[in-house]
């Protein structure tokens, strides 16, 4: 597979045909890494890593496909991603508390019953707090184009959480006021 570079003649095309350009491409379902009058088509290898990648390499932005996502709820938000795991602590469990990025990730109930990932430590939910609703929902769709990996999402607020088992992210979205994003969801 091959990414697609675009540049665009600022003296032929305006910048909302530019825009256009790139809503078009995002509305079929592609993700693109884009600044000033170029764009690049980025095709999935796996991993949302990736385009995010290539968007630090040209100091550019990620642009995920505009998939439809359901109505997600306003509140509730919390001030730290402490905050948010001793709530999901409250609802179906937060142990073993690791933070090697910018994703906190821990045990939950589950996690003994129904592990999941490739490096075998048990822990099976991924919480990341957001500066805004918009960027929550790009990190959503971002996840969402992942075709690789299955992703069970709950959301609300500045929060999402990513689990491994789907009954488990059900039981806490109902803990917590949140919404579920499977990772089958429509993607129109």
């Amino acid at each position: 597979m091959e990414n697609e570079i675009q540049v665009l003649d600022p003296g032929k095309f305006s910048r909302n045909e530019v825009g256009d350009s790139i809503a078009g491409w995002r509305t079929s379902g592609n993700t693109v890494v884009a600044a000033g009058n170029w764009f690049i088509r980025v095709l999935p290898n796996g991993t949302p890593a990736y385009s995010q990648r290539i968007a630090e390499a040209v100091d550019a932005v990620v642009l995920p496909p505009l998939y439809h996502l359901p109505s997600i709820p306003e509140t509730p938000r919390y001030g730290n991603a402490d905050a948010l795991a001793d709530a999901l602590d409250a609802s179906v469990g937060c142990a073993r508390r690791k933070k090697p990025s910018a994703e906190l990730l821990c045990s939950t109930k589950a996690a003994t019953t129904r592990p999941c990932g490739a490096s075998g430590d048990g822990r099976d939910a991924g919480l990341r707090l957001h500066a805004s609703a918009s960027a929550r929902d790009d990190y959503i769709r971002l996840l969402l184009s992942d075709d690789h990996v299955s992703r069970h999402l709950v959301t609300a607020g500045n929060w999402t959480i990513r689990f491994c088992d789907s009954a488990t992210g059900r039981e806490a979205a109902r803990g917590l006021g949140g919404v579920v994003v499977e990772h089958t969801a429509d993607k129109r």
